[in-house]
């Protein structure tokens, strides 16, 4: 299910669990909705959603939402989303200024996405009358 994205990162904010599992899950919801419209194209998995037991985010999985990214742009249309970043285990973590871009490009990927999927233009009747 969307979530509204955060927007607004501040260099004093703090990124937690909900963060994480919010950008997941609306990563995972614009595909959902894309593949309505568009032939499906690669997107990886971002596992299970996160709890306060397993406490920590690791370099891999917010290179994952940084693939998808660009699997969405591939697959749908190419978005200007700025510059894709690699993150390293031992290596200074996301930062508020990426987290901006990264949820700013959900909201525009996901924006376009609907209005597709609301744009697509339906038939008004049944053809053959309904006679299956």
């Amino acid at each position: 299910m969307w979530q509204k994205p955060k927007t607004d990162w501040q260099a004093s904010d703090f990124f937690n669990i909900e963060d994480y599992n919010r950008i997941k899950g609306n990563l995972n919801e614009i595909r959902t909705q894309a593949l309505a419209v568009w032939p499906d194209f690669d997107f990886s998995a971002m596992g299970a959603d996160k709890t306060y037991q397993d406490y920590s985010f690791y370099a891999d999985e917010i290179n994952l939402f940084e693939e998808n990214i660009e699997n969405l742009c591939e697959g749908i249309f190419p978005f200007v989303v700025g510059e894709k970043k690699t993150f390293a285990d031992n290596t200074p973590f996301i930062d508020w200024q990426e987290l901006n871009r990264i949820e700013s490009a959900c909201l525009l990927i996901y924006e376009n996405v609907m209005g597709a999927v609301k744009g697509r233009k339906t038939l008004a009747f049944i053809l053959n009358g309904g006679i299956f």
